[in-house]
């Protein structure tokens, strides 16, 4: 569980070099919160791996959690079989969805336009 949160951190701070756009983490909340949210690109990369469900849901809580004081984080979905979390990192959108059905973990990640 560790080497996920780690590789989610590093995902989130790491495609910087890639993005032809980035906010600072006041322009994102101010626009995530009054609901003007930052246009972005097609799906860049999606990273899936094999987790039970309640294991992948407190992994990406644990993720959401460390950055939500700092970066706009929203829950999507919350059932007993999806979880769905979106995060606005500076460089990009990065999708954390966790499927019952399927015991994975999916991460999308987006730059931003």
């Amino acid at each position: 569980m560790k080497k996920i949160i780690v590789a989610v951190s590093l995902i989130l701070f790491s495609f910087c070099a890639y993005s032809a756009t980035t906010y600072t983490k006041e322009q994102l909340n101010s626009m995530v919160n009054s609901g003007r949210y930052p246009d972005q690109l097609s799906t860049a990369t999606t990273n899936s791996s094999s987790m039970n469900f309640s294991d992948c849901k407190k992994s990406a809580r644990d993720i959401t959690n460390q950055i939500a004081s700092e970066y706009p984080v929203e829950e999507i979905v919350d059932s007993n079989i999806l979880f769905m979390v979106k995060l606005w990192a500076n460089d990009g959108v990065i999708m954390v969805t966790c499927s019952e059905p399927d015991r994975k973990m999916i991460v999308t990640q987006s730059e931003y336009k």
